[in-house]
Order: C-alpha cells, then sequence, then structure tokens
C-alpha cells in the first residue's frame, strides 16, 4: 500500500466535494441555459429585425457578466484569505442563485420596453460579481482539504460538476422544447431553468454552512500569518504565478465556453442541425469529457501537474482546425466525434491545471491569487468568445472562423505552461512560493 498524505476522509470529504461542486453547478447551469436559450432570449428581450443582430446582443448581455469577474475576485478573493474561505462561498452562492431566480421573474421586452433588456444586464452584472468568487473558493477549498497525492483528482470533481450542468441544462431545455409548444416556451417556458437556481442554492447554501474552514487557513489564523493585504499582496510577491493563470486559463475559459455552450448555437445556425441534435451532440462532448478528466487526473497526481497541462493545451490546438472541417462535411456520426475530441482534449488539460492553478500560490494569498489571474482571462477569453465568435462570422463569412480563437488561447496556454514548476506532490502551506522548486519525494496514488 502506498502513501496519501494529509487531508480530509470520508464522509467529510464527500461533503467539501458536494459544497463546492453546488455553488460551480448553480453558477454554470445558469451560463449554459442563456447560452442553449441564446436565439429565444434574443427575441424575448432583444428583439430585431435581423436575428444576427439580436443574437449578437444576446451574447453581449452574455459577456457582460464576465466583465464583472474581475471585480468579484479582487473583492471576494480578498475576504476569502482574510476572514476564510467558507464565509465567503456562503455569500457568494446567496448572490449567485438569488440573481439567476430573479432573471426568471423578469418581463420582456414586449411588456415593459428597454426596461427589460436594462433589468436583465443588471442582474447579468449581480451574477457575474457573485461568479468571481465561486472558483477562488470552491478550488482553494478542495486542494486545501484534499489528501496530497490526489489532489488534482478531487479538484475535478469541481470541474465535472460544470460539464454536468452544462449537460443538465442541455437536456432540460430540449425536453422543454419537446414538452412545450413554440408559443408556451416564449411566454413561460424558458423561466424554468433560471428558476430552479432558487431551491438549489438553498441546498447549497445550507450545504456550505455545515463545514468547517480549511486547516490550512485556520493554521494561518492560529499563527497570526492571514495576509492583511491580501490583493496586494499578491500582485507584489506573486505576479509570476498571477500571470501563469492568466495564460493557461485563457485556453480553458475560451474553450470551456465555445466547446460546451456556443458550439449548440453553432451547429445550429452554422451546420444546419436541429435543436434536438445540437444538444444531443452537446451531452455526448460534456459526458465524454466528465469521464475523461478523472482518467487524466490521476496521471497528474501520479506523474506531475506540467506534462499533463503542456499535452492537454497541445492537443486542444491541434485539434481545433481538423475538427472545424469535419463540422464543414454535415456527416452527424463525424461532427459528434469530432465535438466529443474536443471537449477530451480540454478535460486532460482542466485535469491537472484546476490543482495546478491554485497550488502555486502560498496559502495566505491563495485565494485572491489565483481568483485575480482566473477571473481576468474568464473576462477576457471566455466571457467574449461567443460574442466574438459570432461576430467572426458574420463579418468574414466563413464557418470556419471562430477556430482561431481557440488556436491563439491554445499557443497562450502552452508558453505559460511551459514556465511552470512541478506541484503535484508538495505541501500546500503559506511559504509553498518560497521552497525549492522540486516535488516531495513521496509516494501518491492508491
Amino acid at each position: 500500500m502506498t502513501e496519501v498524505q494529509g487531508g480530509l476522509h470520508g464522509p467529510e470529504m464527500r461533503r467539501a466535494i458536494t459544497a463546492a461542486a453546488i455553488g460551480n453547478f448553480i453558477t454554470w447551469f445558469d451560463f449554459a441555459a442563456y447560452g442553449f436559450l441564446a436565439v429565444l432570449l434574443g427575441q424575448i428581450f432583444f428583439p430585431s429585425e435581423n436575428p444576427a443582430t439580436s443574437l449578437l446582443a444576446t451574447f453581449a448581455a452574455f459577456g457582460v457578466a464576465f466583465l464583472m469577474n474581475p471585480i468579484g475576485g479582487f473583492v471576494f478573493g480578498r475576504l476569502g484569505d482574510k476572514v476564510g474561505r467558507k464565509k465567503i462561498l456562503a455569500t457568494v452562492i446567496i448572490l449567485m442563485s438569488l440573481s439567476t431566480f430573479a432573471v426568471g421573474l423578469l418581463p420582456g421586452y414586449a411588456t415593459i420596453g428597454l426596461a427589460a433588456p436594462a433589468l436583465l444586464v443588471t442582474l447579468r452584472i449581480i451574477q457575474g460579481f457573485a461568479a468571481g468568487g465561486e472558483p477562488g473558493g470552491a478550488a482553494t477549498f478542495l486542494v486545501e482539504s484534499a489528501k496530497r497525492g490526489r489532489r488534482a483528482r478531487t479538484v475535478s470533481f469541481w470541474h465535472c460538476s460544470s460539464y454536468l450542468a452544462n449537460a443538465a441544462a442541455s437536456v432540460l431545455i430540449l425536453g422543454l422544447n419537446a414538452a412545450l409548444s413554440e408559443a408556451a416556451m416564449f411566454e413561460w417556458g424558458w423561466r424554468i431553468p433560471f428558476l430552479i437556481a432558487g431551491p438549489l442554492g438553498l441546498v447549497g447554501l445550507y450545504i456550505r454552512l455545515k463545514l468547517s474552514d480549511t486547516a490550512e487557513f485556520e493554521r494561518l489564523q492560529a499563527s497570526g500569518e492571514v495576509s492583511e493585504s491580501p490583493v496586494k499582496d499578491a500582485l507584489t510577491a506573486s505576479r509570476r504565478q498571477i500571470l501563469q493563470v492568466v495564460g493557461c486559463i485563457a485556453l480553458q475559459a475560451a474553450a470551456f465556453y465555445f466547446i460546451f455552450v456556443y458550439m449548440e448555437t453553432y451547429l445550429q445556425s452554422e451546420v444546419g442541425f436541429s435543436f434536438g441534435l445540437a444538444s444531443a451532440s452537446t451531452v455526448t462532448c460534456l459526458c465524454s469529457a466528465a469521464v475523461a478528466i478523472f482518467v487524466f487526473a490521476r496521471f497528474s497526481d501520479r506523474y506531475g501537474r506540467k506534462p499533463v497541462i503542456i499535452l492537454g493545451a497541445v492537443s486542444s490546438t491541434l485539434i481545433v482546425y481538423p475538427a472545424f472541417m469535419v463540422f464543414a462535411t454535415g456527416n452527424v456520426p463525424a461532427i459528434v466525434v469530432a465535438h466529443a475530441a474536443m471537449g477530451i482534449c480540454l478535460a486532460m488539460f482542466m485535469s491537472a491545471s484546476g490543482a495546478a492553478m491554485v497550488e502555486i500560490f502560498p496559502s495566505r494569498v491563495r485565494y485572491a491569487g489565483f481568483s485575480i489571474g482566473f477571473n481576468i482571462s474568464v473576462a477576457v477569453f471566455g466571457g467574449t468568445a461567443p460574442y466574438v465568435a459570432t461576430y467572426l462570422i458574420a463579418t468574414t463569412g466563413s464557418p470556419l472562423s471562430p477556430s482561431v480563437i481557440l488556436i491563439v488561447t491554445g499557443v497562450m496556454a502552452i508558453v505559460a505552461a511551459a514556465t511552470l514548476h512541478e506541484t503535484a506532490g508538495r505541501k500546500v502551506d503559506a511559504r509553498v512560493a518560497a521552497e525549492p522548486l522540486h516535488r516531495d519525494p513521496i509516494t501518491v496514488g492508491e
């Protein structure tokens, strides 16, 4: 039997995973539902004689939430390193679930005119602000709670919850479209995915309030090492790590929204898939990624973060253009396979990036440092991906043009990953950034 050091055990670890995953699930269930309903929401909130204009306005409202992510990351990252991971995780799930629930109550443009899109954008801003505090808190909580030799696998549950959220949103909307008439879907059916956030948020809040804070944060408090200015300290002493996160997450952010959210719209508008067929392709892709991420996470825990991240970034970059060539053929089985292959390549990257991007920061600025880098990258490269893809197609006339987004961010991730030092097997504590840059001589795995 090999050694796996530290971390929570049994029911405590399962509660920690559930607490982290449920907030992430709500966040991405909402974002996925918005993306999958983009065409319909455009008609309800941004009516226009030109469908492309309406869709662009819808995706602009989608992207505005991501512009608030860095602000939320700064605010909640600072608080998470000062008052604890648990309290901030409870706060952000309240904000996220309430603002998402409120979207489901909004009247449309036909009822209150310009106030409808204004209210939608306002709620998207609140969602973006709350979402800025979610990834840093959840990932930090899991890394600090996990056994040393299983951190990538543990954090992969958090990533997997986003895949499942997208799949659940797609299946739900597919079911609603099948069960309801077009008129009913337009009048009230679209509200259901957003209203679900209310009860889910209450469950998530209850679970998060039942948690204790991480042992590492409690150690910081006991030793008086809690940072008084986490954001300032992170920007001063961990600039390199923040830039590494920005570079690596550029690919993850752009590819995630493109492959798992925008692609459903792309397959309908550019390839000619029906809504059901596009949804089936997306769900197949998500399920493939959900299985693959745990396979690659085991490799990351055993052989290191860096090789898995680089291999994932390279494969995600190289597969893009061939996949788009397959999409252009119109061959349904081939398109579904190509879509799933893109998801699996991204899952390979994410299987190691989730743990690695947290582990590179010392614990006294971990929440803030990771949140700053992650949310800047998501705001710049993630939230804008659907809009930029739609704009590229509209201006160039080429359905292959969106591939440029993933190729550029893929190259950025490869360069950033090449500068990383290995963190698998290393202790996660306040001194991690100052330790010699080598792996601890421990045996990981089961």
